[in-house]
């Protein structure tokens, strides 16, 4: 009896380090590790992956061979990545900012970007920025990096050439020479247009020469933003021969009136060169 006591003692402490044993190799169930398959484990989160297949960065306005006053807009175009603010969301490579390096080239993947006269951070997540700089021909390099600054190289970078001009005489203006601001008229009311510091030039015509453009006429609605192609219908009409005025059917009551500048391709240059109106057709 004693004999077969100690047998089944000697067998279930065998059972119990086995058990042990196995459980070496089942993880806790305490979310910290071991919850996920092994083949899962290889593959890197989301916040860690790469750039989204396809991603790219380029420059809405200017466009390359641009030709711009010393001081201009620059509005960046972010395609399959999303622009927020540096430090935020740092580990999220479909995520970052923009940056721009004048008479530079692109910073190499991995490395930060430096911050001084020459590489310029947006990190505020700022889509469009203006730039002063002397005239001459210089190139503008796009920079995206992720929330600690850090660049993801070439393949998401975009380098343009422009040519600064000369500042004009006259800082650059649209506006209306007629009618005044709160003018009461009469249908059809003639409308002429003012433009100070920069040359009309028809539609189509010398496209990268952003110190040039033509003359579109907005009606009851909104400024066209900046870098943002000025529609063509009933509310947005275009002066794409080079007019600088013209005769406009409205009907009676108080209507707002836009003049604003676009450049070859119908892009608006926005507020900054635009004026508007209100007149009421009696």
């Amino acid at each position: 009896m004693r004999r077969l006591s100690l047998t089944l003692l000697a067998f279930a402490l065998t059972a119990c380090g086995q058990s042990a044993k196995d459980g070496e190799t089942a993880p806790a169930s305490d979310g910290k590790k071991g919850d996920a398959p092994v083949s899962a484990a290889k593959t890197a989160p989301p916040s860690e992956a790469g750039p989204p297949a396809g991603a790219k960065v380029d420059f809405s306005f200017p466009q390359n061979n641009s030709k711009v006053f010393p001081e201009f807009m620059v509005i960046f175009n972010a395609d399959k990545m999303e622009v927020v603010p540096a430090g935020e969301d740092a580990m999220n490579k479909a995520k970052g900012h923009h940056h721009i390096i004048v008479d530079g080239a692109p910073i190499a993947k991995g490395q930060v970007v430096p911050k001084d006269a020459t590489h310029l951070h947006y990190g505020k997540g700022q889509k469009t920025a203006k730039l002063t700089l002397t005239p001459g021909k210089h190139t503008l390099t796009m920079q995206f990096a992720d929330g600690n600054h850090i660049s993801y190289g070439k393949a998401l970078s975009k380098t343009i050439n422009i040519e600064v001009m000369p500042a004009p005489a006259k800082p650059p203006k649209v506006y209306f020479v007629e009618p005044a601001d709160g003018a009461k008229v009469t249908s059809p009311v003639k409308l002429v247009f003012g433009l100070d510091g920069m040359t009309i030039s028809p539609a189509g015509q010398n496209i990268p020469d952003k110190t040039k453009g033509h003359h579109h006429v907005i009606i009851d609605s909104p400024i066209v933003a900046a870098g943002t192609m000025v529609p063509a219908d009933d509310k947005h009409i275009h002066f794409g021969k080079g007019q600088t005025e013209t005769t406009l059917e409205l009907s009676k009551g108080t209507h707002t009136l836009t003049l604003t500048l676009a450049d070859g391709v119908h892009m608006s240059y926005g507020e900054a060169l635009s004026h508007k109106i209100t007149v009421t057709v009696e």
